[in-house]
């Protein structure tokens, strides 16, 4: 069961590789990465928890899972927002 959440969740990141280097604007790329970075991610530490021998690693991985939740969606975000206010400053001539 573990062995096959890890498989999920690395071809899910997988396929957020490809989105990023496929699709031709920024918000498309910051959508894919973090839709399937943290799916994937999530997917992977779930397989972790389930391999994991004690439940103080599994408490462990489950606080990073919030941690990726609470963090993953905000970076983006972040980001798309910076690169609006860049594309709305005027230009410096040189």
């Amino acid at each position: 069961m573990s062995t096959l959440l890890i498989a999920i969740g690395l071809v899910i990141i997988g396929f957020g590789v490809l989105g990023t280097i496929i699709l031709p604007d920024i918000f498309l790329r910051l959508h894919a990465s973090t839709k399937c970075g943290v799916t994937g991610t999530v997917t992977i530490l779930l397989g972790l928890i389930f391999q994991s021998g004690s439940v103080a690693m599994a408490f462990r991985l489950l606080l990073i899972i919030v941690f990726v939740f609470w963090v993953g969606p905000l970076i983006p975000h972040i980001l798309g927002v910076a690169y609006l206010k860049d594309q709305d400053a005027p230009k410096e001539e040189p």
